[in-house]
C-alpha cells in the first residue's frame, strides 16, 4: 500500500474512499465492518434499495445526486468529509480505496447464483458489465496503486478481529469502537437473495470444463493471491 504520510481520515483533502471490488467479492461484508467496528457509514455508487435497511442513508444519498451515479463523485467533493463509497467500476481518480478481493472461483460461482446465469459466462465475464474478475484486478492493480488497502474476504469472514480491523485501522487511522460479530446466517434469513455463499462454493459448483475456463482466464491472478 503506497501512502502520502497520513492516514485517510486525518487528510481533509480527501473527499472520497472507494470501497472497490469486483461484484461479489465482498464490498457489502466490507461495507459491514466498516459500519459496526468503526462506525463509518457508507454509500454505494449503484441504485441499491434493497440495501437501504442495511445502510441507512442510500435513499438520501441517491436523491442527492439525482439518481445519477456519474454524478456522485461530484457531489461527495461538495461534501466536508470522507465519503465511503462502494464501486464495482475501474479506478476514475486516484482517490484513496479499499480494495476486496475473493477466491476468483468462488466469485464467478456466486455471481453465475445471484444473476442466473451460466458459470462459463461469469468467467468470460460477458455475463457482467463490469468486465472479467481478472481484468478487474489488473485495472486497479491494487498492489502499486497508492493509497490502496487490499482486505481478503476470507479474512473478513475466518478472522476479521485479529487481521482486518487492525488492517483498517492503522488504514484509516481510527481505532475500532467494538470487535465485529458475525451474523452471516441471521442476515441470510432475511436478505436470503443476497447472503447465500461464503467459501469453497465452487467446489460444489464447478464443473471440469468451468475449472478449466477458469484458469486459463484467470488462473495467473488467482495463483498469484495464493488460491490454489
Amino acid at each position: 500500500m503506497g501512502g502520502r504520510g497520513t492516514t485517510i481520515l486525518e487528510r481533509e483533502s480527501e473527499m472520497i474512499c472507494w470501497i472497490a471490488g469486483w461484484p461479489h467479492n465482498g464490498s457489502t461484508l466490507m461495507r459491514q465492518i466498516l459500519k459496526e467496528s468503526f462506525g463509518i457509514s457508507t454509500v454505494s455508487k449503484y441504485l441499491e434499495p434493497e440495501l437501504d435497511t442495511l445502510f441507512p442513508g442510500g435513499e438520501m444519498f441517491r436523491n442527492k445526486m439525482g439518481h445519477n451515479p456519474e454524478s456522485a463523485t461530484e457531489y461527495v467533493r461538495r461534501r466536508n468529509a470522507t465519503t465511503f463509497i462502494k464501486t464495482h467500476e475501474l479506478p476514475e481518480d486516484d482517490s484513496p480505496a479499499i480494495f476486496v478481493v475473493r477466491d476468483g472461483r468462488d466469485a464467478v460461482c456466486s455471481l453465475s447464483n445471484f444473476y442466473w446465469i451460466p458459470v462459463a459466462s461469469a468467467i468470460t465475464g460477458q455475463g457482467c458489465i463490469f468486465g472479467s474478475w481478472s481484468a478487474y484486478w489488473y485495472g486497479w492493480d491494487p498492489e502499486q496503486r497508492p493509497d490502496t488497502l487490499i482486505v481478503r474476504f476470507r479474512d473478513m469472514v475466518e478472522r476479521p478481529n485479529e487481521v482486518v480491523l487492525p488492517q483498517l485501522e492503522q488504514f484509516l487511522g481510527r481505532k475500532p469502537v467494538k470487535e465485529y460479530v458475525d451474523d452471516f446466517e441471521e442476515k441470510r434469513k432475511q436478505y436470503p437473495y443476497l447472503f447465500k455463499d461464503r467459501i469453497g462454493v465452487w467446489k460444489q459448483t464447478m464443473s471440469e470444463s468451468d475449472i478449466s475456463l477458469f484458469n486459463k482466464c484467470h488462473g495467473d491472478v488467482n495463483r498469484r493471491l495464493g488460491y490454489e
